[in-house]
């Protein structure tokens, strides 16, 4: 069960890294005129997902991936090297509050970037 919980950790991980490296890679791109920042599905699934995280902390929710972690590891510490150091980055020991402020500021800077580089509309 240790493994399949390090998997979500991963999959955690690599969510939150993808919504903070594209608020800052999508103005970049606007910047340097890269047209993938503007792909209307990455943009989706980005504002998406920012918004979810959003409402789950303004509404006090767990992130299903960190209760299904927690399910798989019995609550226990992370056994393995890598599960413990992802953790120590993903999980924060702050007040919800700070999260909150966090992803509601996540979400303006997003709309934003939404008006200021929009993706680019099909045809």
């Amino acid at each position: 069960m240790n493994v399949l919980a390090d998997l979500v950790l991963l999959a955690h991980f690599a969510i939150a890294v993808f919504l903070v490296v594209g608020m800052l890679l999508i103005p970049l791109g606007a910047y340097w005129q890269w047209s993938w920042v503007r792909a209307p599905r990455l943009r989706q699934i980005h504002a998406g997902l920012m918004i979810l995280i959003a409402l789950e902390a303004f509404f006090h929710i767990t992130c299903p991936l960190t209760v299904l972690e927690a399910l798989l590891r019995h609550t226990d510490p992370p056994e393995s090297f890598w599960a413990e150091q992802l953790s120590k980055i993903l999980y924060w020991d702050l007040p919800l509050e700070f999260f909150t402020i966090l992803y509601g500021c996540c979400v303006v800077w997003l709309l934003y970037l939404w008006k200021s580089v929009p993706p680019i509309k099909k045809s």
